[in-house]
């Protein structure tokens, strides 16, 4: 499949790479270059991969990958336009955790009785042949448990097993691919990419990888007419200057994009911290222990948009989106939990073991009246031109007492015109 721009670094912004209508209903993104991905993941340094000549070989297919896309929109052809719910369309955001608990993500999008009546579906962080999510690829099964129809969008070419807290499970990675997806009902009329800048070069991240965060924009033909969506997962290793620039980006691109009636959901990861470095992020946590004392520090994260994270809002705003009556205000859409060992292992990311140790050490004394575990608001819905209703958070899912992803889904039902 092509697009209509010409495939990029991997590092480089690009023109709008916008899918015609006229391309076929079903497309596989694939590659050939697996055995490869094994020499480049032991090189150590940006410096030297450039120069490498297995790199310099697969680096075409490599950056068309990096900017690909995959799609069946084959349930979605001859479908009658009738949403699951009369009157209203259901969307529900959800980052799914790389779908590494998969058969507990599918009963959950199959049986829960919230879930289960959605029209759309926004997801972040999914894999397609990744073996911390058993090589599965997951838009795909998802789509067809489902009968709907998906586009995903790839963001990274990923060179290890996972991050700290996804290593060891002895499954090679396949088709190594990551990014976003977008399940439907509802047909496609277009889609197309933002490539979105990061401050912080993956290759030398702890999952180490290739490529950056890319916004999918699509228009569907609902009911009652298009809806231009965007699905966003903004950039965690960074402060919220970064994270408002993003945004201003995605939403300045959603314009151009076009349509009277936009949706913008997904994780704009507004956590209230720098994660670009232990340093920052130290900073930042003295800054509000300075400001708003701890249970005051606590207080923020439910409200990152009042002050912390202003900026990320300010950004939606002044292109024309509201939060308001979008979003449940009440329930955090993910927690810090202090017996979390995964949380603790993402710790060392950051600071060194000593601090690392002494600080959750000092963070589970002082959230003992939390019982060690408090919420944050990092995932969100922002519209124009749209009539919102009854939206909410599904709180930690799970299935055979597992919880299926760190993240909770958030929903919307946005009523049809009549």
């Amino acid at each position: 499949m092509s697009t209509s721009s010409t495939p990029p670094s991997g590092d480089r912004q690009t023109p709008p790479q916008v899918v015609r209508p006229d391309l076929p209903p079903r497309f596989e993104l694939d590659h050939d270059f697996t055995e490869a991905l094994a020499h480049i993941a032991a090189i150590r340094t940006r410096r030297k991969l450039e120069r490498d000549p297995v790199y310099r070989e697969i680096k075409p297919q490599l950056e068309r990958v990096l900017r690909g896309f995959e799609w069946d929109l084959e349930p979605t052809l001859g479908t009658s336009l009738t949403a699951r719910r009369p009157g209203v369309v259901r969307v529900a955001a959800w980052n799914v955790e790389r779908g590494k608990r998969f058969a507990g993500l599918r009963h959950a999008l199959t049986h829960d009785p919230v879930l289960r009546e959605a029209d759309v579906l926004l997801l972040t962080e999914v894999d397609i042949g990744m073996g911390r999510s058993q090589n599965l690829n997951v838009p795909r099964e998802l789509a067809a448990a489902l009968g709907m129809g998906y586009v995903f969008a790839n963001y990274h070419i990923v060179l290890a097993e996972g991050d700290r807290g996804e290593r060891g499970h002895g499954i090679p990675n396949t088709k190594a691919m990551h990014g976003c997806a977008l399940l439907t009902r509802f047909p496609v009329l277009r889609f197309e990419a933002v490539d979105l800048a990061e401050r912080k070069d993956k290759f030398h991240a702890t999952e180490k990888r290739i490529g950056n965060k890319r916004t999918l924009l699509c228009e569907l033909l609902l009911p009652d007419g298009p809806l231009s969506l965007a699905l966003v997962h903004l950039d965690p290793f960074t402060g919220p200057r970064h994270r408002a620039g993003q945004l201003r980006q995605i939403v300045a691109r959603l314009r151009r994009f076009g349509g009277e009636r936009m949706l913008l959901g997904g994780d704009l990861n507004t956590n209230t911290y720098d994660l670009g470095s232990g340093q920052g992020m130290l900073y930042n946590m003295l800054y509000k222990l300075t400001r708003f004392g701890f249970e005051g520090t606590v207080e923020q994260y439910m409200k990152p948009e009042e002050i912390l994270e202003r900026k990320v809002f300010d950004a939606l705003r002044a292109g024309g989106l509201a939060i308001e009556g979008f979003n449940d205000f009440a329930r955090g859409t993910i927690y810090y939990d202090v017996y979390d060992p995964e949380m603790a292992r993402k710790a060392l990311d950051y600071l060194p073991k000593p601090v690392c140790r002494w600080l959750m050490g000092w963070l589970e004394r002082r959230l003992e009246p939390w019982d060690g575990r408090v919420p944050l608001r990092v995932d969100w819905f922002a519209g124009a031109g749209l009539r919102p209703r009854s939206p909410q958070v599904i709180e930690r899912p799970m299935v055979d007492g597992q919880i299926i992803s760190d993240h909770n889904p958030i929903l919307v039902d946005l009523e049809l015109a009549n």
